[in-house]
């Protein structure tokens, strides 16, 4: 008995070990232990030991691919997971074909064993959170003929194994943080159609012999740290139809003309944002670009004039923009009579002339603008859909756009147009976007404009017109932002909107006009509201609760207005600009506001309390309350101390100056040709006036520091020193005209010097405050204002008036590009009120030419603090 008891438990084992899982089942069992995450159980749901086929591949799972007993394929894309994987257990999968997991947030690496990855022809595990070095035996997947990592943290140089790729097609390698040069072995993968290693930190000169790889079709290296010459023979030879090598630091392979030749195989070639410089064509070459479709050459130094592109037959997209490219617009890239041109950009260049008429009929998208085109409006005759002729310098009024086209984006700011704006409607039934900031329009608001059923975007701040505030406007159902700030509108704002209408606006500027009345009870309204600016208007009266349903207000300035009664409570959380100084406030300061700074309660406001705030009326009632006044003698007293020690300080400045003049003879000045003139304060402030000023040139202030060498005057000490503050139009940070600033006689001298050195490098800006060009940074006046170890920091004022502060960096406290890039962009996401904001940052081709460009904060003085006054001394002549 015991006999057959044991016979059977035998049986029964010999059973259950033939019903045991496979190798390839127990390698995605512990693959399934790293998910952490699954959103539609598509994975966690499916692979379990209940459906586990123990006679084979698991082919009921989610995602697994059986090629009969064995996995051939892991396929989990786009499945929101998020795991920490090890993918060394995919090594017992010895049929393995494709393994693909891209777009998830699986992190890990790749393993060292993924050399035993014998049969893998496809893996991609893009647009995921894996990390570290590839390791050197990854060259032996043999077979592999696509290999996709983009997108992931991968870092370091490529091994030199990748020479072992000798199948491979596809390899895009894009959105990681690679580095060091490309390995020589990387150009003799002679199978290789798509080629993708951007936006990486790859350096040194780019490997020659891609031109010898037959199949190439795709070649993108661009968004990375590359120097060194064009290679002329690669474009020449080579077999590709897409060339991007844009966002390096390459030069142009001769100093005459851009390239020796062009491939007839190149369709898209893109060098933009490098340093290339010379013509663009030379009279030889006027075939260079007959079969390219779309050129990029932004963002270099190219100059000269620029070609018809009548030979460019196939030419669709031409980009030309932030060049050196002088003389007029060709009037065949207008006319399109041969060409199928439907972009063109030649902005930020240095064209001139006028234009008459734009008649192409392909051209859907062109933009002209920051040059120096002058003459009235061109007549537009063809189908183009985006306009940009702003920062130019065109003058007449508007009667023209009566006969323009289908317009869907219309930017004519910064020009010299007058008069009003006409009422055209049939036109412009797909405009989306219409632009005439900084002109001299005048007249009133148009009521056409609240007829355009697509418009979101208006704009027509900082000109002259008057007339009352449309209330369709306000209640436009297309409208996302409206900027009607710096005019002459007057009237209440009036808005009523139907109880069951719906508002898109997201904001609104009507700061510094002639408003009047009350704060419009209906604001409420506006759910989606996000930035709202009444400043510098004669808005009274109380501040409605109901402001506190605008939950989404990220800034709010309603300074210098005439509000009275206390602030609103439980305003959004999210605001982060705020801003109601010079009003009549009184009351406590809610909690939730009590985070911002000051100086956005104060000046004004006198019986507003902001605990630890500036000493107002309000601020010190407790502190003498119990006590004696003062005696009227002991008051006396002090006043005629006060005045007679006034008088001893002004003979004292008399007699200094009588000292100096007779230290200093009269011919002295002379012979520095120095002249005196009087300089309007163009702060803006309410107590403007006249500041005498003393001009002098930088060579005579060289010339006066005769001396050892060690005295001679530095680039950094020509400064130009003016007297007030224009904050940037879209600026975030609370600011006021009447914000105290006070200056010495002594910086009253401005040397007329611009930059020493031309600004030939590349600048970039982090948002849209402020443009330029380093043309005009370089000429913009600029005075010291302080110096520390890491550079030397100016305040620099723009052709518009606009301060910003310049950081020049030391030479060595610079990072290497694509890393200072990286934190340029950290640093311009912070927002926060003791914070400056950071604007951009200027790239120039030696090491010494770094500069940081930051919002401008005025330092003020005690007294304007205290008084809200500005002290200002006009300097005499003796």
């Amino acid at each position: 008995m015991n006999l057959l008891r044991l016979l059977l438990l035998s049986l029964f084992f010999l059973s259950a070990m033939g019903q045991l899982p496979s190798q390839d089942i127990l390698a995605l069992l512990a693959f399934k232990k790293g998910i952490k995450h699954d959103p539609t159980g598509y994975v966690l749901e499916s692979w379990n030991e209940e459906s586990i086929d123990f006679n084979g591949c698991p082919s009921s799972w989610n995602g697994i691919v059986c090629n009969g007993e064995n996995v051939a394929g892991v396929v989990l894309d786009n499945l929101g997971l998020s795991a920490d994987v090890d993918l060394s257990v995919f090594a017992n999968l010895t049929l393995l074909v494709k393994l693909s997991m891209a777009n998830n947030s699986i992190t890990g690496k790749i393993p060292d064993n993924v050399g035993d990855f014998k049969s893998l022809q496809f893996m991609d595990v893009s647009n995921n959170l894996f990390s570290s070095s590839l390791p050197p035996g990854i060259g032996k997947l043999g077979r592999l003929r696509n290999l996709s990592l983009a997108g992931n943290n991968f870092s370091g140089s490529l091994p030199d194994s990748i020479s072992g790729f000798v199948s491979i097609q596809s390899l895009d390698l894009s959105r990681n943080s690679f580095s060091g040069p490309l390995p020589m072995s990387l150009a003799r993968l002679n199978n290789l159609v798509y080629l993708n290693l951007s936006s990486n930190e790859f350096t040194k000169r780019i490997p020659k012999g891609f031109e010898l790889i037959s199949s190439l079709q795709v070649f993108d290296l661009h968004g990375n740290m590359f120097d060194g010459h064009l290679d002329g023979l690669f474009f020449l030879e080579t077999n590709a139809s897409h060339v991007d090598i844009s966002g390096n630091m390459l030069v142009s392979s001769s100093s005459q003309r851009l390239l020796p030749g062009m491939s007839g195989s190149i369709k898209l070639l893109n060098l933009s944002h490098n340093q290339l410089s010379g013509s663009l064509l030379n009279g030889g070459d006027v075939q260079l670009f007959a079969s390219v479709k779309v050129l990029d050459l932004s963002y270099n130094r190219l100059s000269g004039e620029l070609p018809g592109f009548d030979f460019a037959y196939e030419l669709q997209v031409l980009r030309l923009s932030n060049n050196k490219f002088s003389g007029s617009v060709p009037n065949d890239l207008l006319k399109g009579d041969s060409l199928l041109l439907n972009e063109l950009d030649l902005s930020a260049n240095n064209l001139s002339g006028p234009i008459s008429m734009i008649m192409s009929t392909t051209l859907r998208v062109l933009d002209l603008s920051s040059n120096a085109l002058v003459g009235e409006l061109p007549l537009v005759t063809g189908s183009c859909a985006v306009l940009h002729l702003s920062n130019n310098r065109f003058e007449g009024n508007l009667t023209r756009m009566v006969k323009w086209g289908d317009i869907e984006y219309l930017d004519l700011s910064q020009n010299h147009l007058t008069g009003p704006i006409p009422e055209i409607a049939p036109q412009f039934l797909r405009l989306n976007y219409l632009n005439l900031s900084h002109n001299s329009l005048t007249s009133s608001l148009p009521k056409v404009i609240t007829q355009y059923p697509k418009l979101r975007v208006l704009d027509l701040s900082s000109n002259q017109l008057d007339g009352s505030m449309s209330t369709d406007l306000l209640m436009s159902p297309t409208l996302q932002e409206i900027h009607l700030e710096n005019n002459s509108l007057d009237g209440a704002i009036v808005f009523s909107p139907p109880s069951n209408s719906k508002s898109n606006l997201q904001v609104i500027d009507l700061s510094h006009n002639q408003l009047d009345g009350y704060f419009p009870d209906r604001f409420d309204s506006l759910s989606g509201l996000r930035v709202l600016n009444l400043a510098g208007n004669n808005l009274s009266g109380s501040l409605p609760s109901s402001m506190a349903d605008m939950s989404l207000l990220i800034s709010l300035d309603l300074s210098e207005n005439h509000f009275t009664g206390p602030l609103p409570n439980n305003l959004s959380e999210n605001i982060g600009s705020f801003n109601v100084s010079y009003n009549d406030l009184s009351g406590g300061v809610p909690e939730n506001l009590r985070r911002f700074p000051s100086s956005s309660f104060y000046p004004g406001n006198n019986r507003l309390r902001l605990p630890n705030g500036p000493p107002g009326p309000n601020n010190h009632r407790g502190g003498h309350s119990g006590g004696k006044p003062i005696n009227t003698i002991v008051k006396v007293v002090v006043i005629v101390a006060c005045v007679i020690a006034l008088l001893i300080l002004i003979m004292l400045a008399i007699f200094i100056l009588y000292i100096r003049t007779r230290s200093n003879p009269p011919s002295q000045v002379t012979n520095t040709g120095a002249r005196r003139h009087s300089q309007t304060n163009p702060s803006g402030t309410s107590g403007t006036g006249k500041a005498g000023a003393l001009v002098v040139s930088a060579e005579d202030l060289v010339a006066s520091k005769k001396g050892p060498s060690s005295e001679i005057i530095s680039p950094d000490e020509k400064i130009a020193a003016v007297t007030g503050f224009s904050p940037a139009k879209h600026s975030h940070l609370s600011w006021s005209p009447e914000s105290g600033d006070s200056f010495a006689a002594e910086t009253l001298a401005r040397l007329e010097v611009g930059s020493p050195d031309r600004l030939v490098g590349d600048l970039y800006f982090l948002d849209d405050t402020i443009t330029m060009t380093p043309e005009e940074l370089s000429r913009a006046p600029a005075e010291v204002l302080g110096r520390s170890s890491h550079g030397t920091s100016y305040r620099a004022t723009l052709d518009s008036g606009v301060f910003i502060t310049v950081k020049w960096l030391r030479e060595g406290v610079a990072k290497q590009r694509k890393e200072f890039a990286k934190e340029a962009k950290k640093f311009a996401n912070i927002r926060h009120p003791n914070v400056v904001g950071l604007r951009g940052y200027y790239w120039g081709p030696t090491q010494h030419e770094k500069l940081i460009l930051s919002d401008y904060i005025s330092p003020g003085s005690l007294a304007s603090f205290l008084y809200g006054k500005i002290l200002i001394f006009q300097l005499q002549s003796l």
